[in-house]
């Protein structure tokens, strides 16, 4: 799990930083918040970390159909841990999902996104659900 973890958050780190607000567009902390003191936003990450604390759930292949100041939209792939027989022992298994981005708000000079829903697309084994959302803070 350690080296997937890694690597969507390797990924997410990579993509390019907002404009110093020289752009109305918003940006995303996501877990950045709690792993910087001045977090950088971006714009159309190509991964999300949703579970911060543990990463046993997280979106790759983010293909963004819009990006703009109040909701940005996309489509990925959901890697959902089923924590059997418990999140350690357990395995990822992955399901199409749709993304959006909402609630911008200005965090240190720079409008971010504040909430991400999700919803896979596909039904899932019972015990996962098929759609939530998260608040990340500035």
């Amino acid at each position: 799990m350690s080296k997937v973890f890694l690597a969507a958050l390797v990924a997410a780190l990579a993509v390019p930083a907002l404009a110093a607000s020289s752009s109305p567009q918003s940006g995303f902390y996501g877990c950045r918040t709690y792993t910087s003191k001045h977090p950088v936003a971006v714009v159309r990450p190509h991964s999300i970390v949703v579970a911060c604390a543990d990463g046993n759930f997280y979106l790759t292949r983010l293909s963004w159909t819009s990006w703009a100041a109040a909701k940005a939209v996309a489509a990925g792939t959901g890697h959902q841990n089923d924590c059997t027989p418990n999140c350690a022992a357990g395995h990822f298994h992955t399901y199409p999902a749709d993304v959006s981005l909402t609630k911008p708000r200005t965090c240190a000079g720079h409008k971010v996104f504040t909430t991400l829903s999700w919803r896979f697309t596909k039904p899932t084994p019972k015990g996962i659900a098929l759609s939530g959302a998260t608040t990340f803070s500035c």
